[in-house]
């Protein structure tokens, strides 16, 4: 599995991560923001870009979007980083097939 280490300068000049999961259209090398997992306080979430003509997966950590719900102050410093530099994955756009279960009737 191919990685490179980004330092968090060259990651923030990229907007990685989004502000919000939802501005990455505005940004010409954001390509998607996933959720990834939900924690107590936080969620874990997946950002894929380009840099360098190649493209990157690099997970982070922010504040969890309940609405109106408290939990707790915020979310974790420095994304969850540590260290001087955040690993990232290369990866490509493939096609998945999923198996689940569904209801009897349901469409397909």
């Amino acid at each position: 599995m191919p990685v490179r280490h980004f330092t968090r300068e060259q990651l923030a000049t990229l907007g990685v991560p989004p502000a919000d999961p939802d501005e990455i259209q505005y940004y010409d090398d954001l390509l998607a923001d996933e959720h990834v997992a939900t924690l107590k306080y936080t969620q874990q979430r997946r950002v894929i870009f380009r840099a360098d003509g190649r493209t990157y997966a690099v997970e982070y950590e922010t504040a969890l979007d309940a609405g109106d719900f408290e939990v707790g102050d915020g979310g974790p410093d420095d994304y969850g980083w540590y260290g001087d530099t955040v690993e990232a994955v290369e990866v490509e756009e493939r096609e998945v097939t999923v198996t689940r279960w569904v209801p009897v009737d349901a469409p397909q």
